[in-house]
């Protein structure tokens, strides 16, 4: 009997299958077998000694053994090279890639703003052509390059607010907030320092293997040709490594207009808006994608790249998990549970950092210890912050002052605060994962519109991507949690689809991660 395996069309033997078959083979014959030495049958004693391991018999089989298992790793090496999700990367290069014609994107360098003092008046030269000498120039205190993208005369309040994009590539143009820029060729006049006010995003290391393979499936999957959906969004996405992925919305503005919607790679930023592109990701596909500069798309289409527009999503989730253990609620009795009428509790009041006012939700028994274990969802990092409660005291009605000891970031109205768990962390970038596999909405009404049988999204929704947001995420948290995730259910959410935008020439919506609560039951 062959192993199961329904990943490959041949059979696939275990180690020691075919010795143990030849070997059963071998016994069976010898009982048709008269001994010379009794003149009679083998008996099954005699059969069982000459057999046994370490046996001549049994040496022979299991080298045989051997031999065809080493045959049948080179026949199964060569089977995942046809696959372009299991081939090696020589392979997926030079035969896949070679085959549908995809080049290997290499890295990018982050993008966003920064604030540079300067005289009023001043002008800062910016260029969307990167690189270009005639726009103005920094670099950071490790050396790294960056361009001014767009020319900005500095207000009446001396500081311009500029984006640049990184000359040199990598996760380490992913600047933090703060970082000080000196200029190299600057406008004259201008002090030596700006600062970066956002952290810079779309620095990626150039194209993996898993990366570049998905691209070279999906060409494989959608028939390319003529500038339509599929193309178009293939074009897009080998604009910059930086693309996670493009929608298409074919004459969403009129007859052939195209908007382009691109998501970008989260990398290693944090929060809900990882994915919305950013000015620079935008610069880089609106470049290689707008007629008539365009070196892959000819005039006369009218292209639009734009990113989408995040639309917060809240939930508030039971989940059954261990109390008082690593793998669970850290407290033995965790509170707040989850019931009543408004299942979240969430911050209502901010006195300080270390003391805010929260309302539970309604019907949940006051804390059964004076400083029950906490944590906060911080919606704008996406991740659960555990607090150092001090006390915990009624504050009359649904309503309870909390008292911090110390403060790892200031609590702010309507974080949800949810009891602590071990698995903090864990229940967190299952949170990122599953809002990150979600796609934009669409920019029309598809079930009253004229145009829905062209203005689809595409890829459609029910294909790749979806946009809507619900129970499912249950299995991205069980995939992290395993056997610790007892039972779950999705209490409330606070929009599970898209709305449209107000006129098809704005953004699509993108459900991105809101606030989040866990309660036990």
């Amino acid at each position: 009997m062959t192993a199961s395996s329904p990943e490959r069309a041949f059979a696939v033997f275990r180690r020691g299958q075919l010795r143990d078959e030849g070997m059963a083979s071998f016994r069976h014959g010898l009982r048709t077998y008269i001994n010379p030495d009794t003149g009679v049958a083998f008996t099954e004693t005699e059969i069982a000694i000459a057999t046994a391991r370490e046996s001549r018999f049994y040496i022979d089989a299991d080298s045989t053994d051997l031999i065809l298992l080493a045959v049948q790793s080179r026949d199964s090496y060569l089977a995942d090279q046809v696959r372009p999700d299991r081939a090696a990367h020589a392979w997926l290069l030079n035969y896949h890639g070679t085959l549908w014609n995809l080049p290997v994107l290499g890295a990018s360098g982050a993008s966003g703003p920064v604030n540079a003092p300067a005289a009023v008046g001043t002008v800062f030269v910016g260029s969307t052509t990167v690189p270009d000498p005639v726009a103005h120039q920094c670099t950071s205190p490790a050396g790294l390059r960056f361009q001014n993208l767009f020319t900005t005369i500095t207000p009446a309040g001396g500081v311009a607010a500029l984006t640049l994009q990184g000359l040199d590539t990598g996760p380490e143009t992913n600047l933090d907030v703060g970082v000080e820029l000196t200029w190299s060729n600057g406008p004259p006049g201008a002090p030596e320092k700006a600062a970066v006010t956002t952290k810079l995003s779309g620095g990626l290391a150039a194209e993996t293997d898993a990366q570049y393979g998905r691209r070279v499936l999906d060409t494989m999957r959608r028939k390319e040709g003529a500038g339509n959906n599929a193309q178009l969004r293939a074009w897009a996405r080998q604009a910059t490594v930086a693309v996670e992925d493009a929608f298409i919305y074919a004459c969403a503005k009129h007859g052939g207009s195209v908007r382009i919607v691109v998501t970008q790679k989260r990398g290693d930023t944090l929060g809900p808006t990882a994915r919305i592109a950013s000015i620079g990701t935008l610069a880089d596909v609106t470049s290689y994608m707008t007629p008539p500069g365009s070196p892959v798309l000819p005039t006369p289409p009218l292209v639009l790249v734009t990113a989408a527009d995040g639309e917060a999503c809240d939930m508030v989730m039971g989940m059954s998990m261990p109390t008082g253990q690593a793998s669970g609620y850290v407290d033995i009795d965790p509170w707040p549970t989850l019931g009543g009428a408004t299942p979240q509790t969430q911050i209502t009041a901010v006195t300080s950092q270390l003391i805010f006012q929260i309302t539970r939700g309604t019907g949940i028994a006051v804390p059964p210890v004076t400083a029950p274990s906490l944590m906060l969802w911080d919606d704008d990092t996406s991740r659960f912050e555990s607090l150092s409660v001090t006390s915990i005291t009624a504050a009359g009605g649904d309503l309870f002052n909390v008292v911090l000891s110390s403060a790892a970031i200031t609590p702010l109205v309507a974080q949800y605060i949810s009891p602590d768990s071990a698995r903090r962390l864990t229940i967190a970038k299952a949170v990122d994962t599953y809002f990150d596999h979600l796609g934009p909405g669409e920019l029309i009404d598809l079930t009253i519109d004229d145009r829905s049988h062209r203005a689809y999204r595409y890829p459609r929704t029910n294909e790749e991507s979806p946009l809507r947001a619900g129970s499912g995420i249950e299995s991205w948290l069980r995939d992290g949690l395993g056997a610790a995730l007892a039972d779950f259910t999705l209490d409330d959410i606070s929009i599970a689809t898209p709305t449209l935008p107000t006129d098809p020439v704005d953004e699509p919506n993108l459900l991105v991660a809101g606030n989040i609560g866990i309660y036990p039951f």
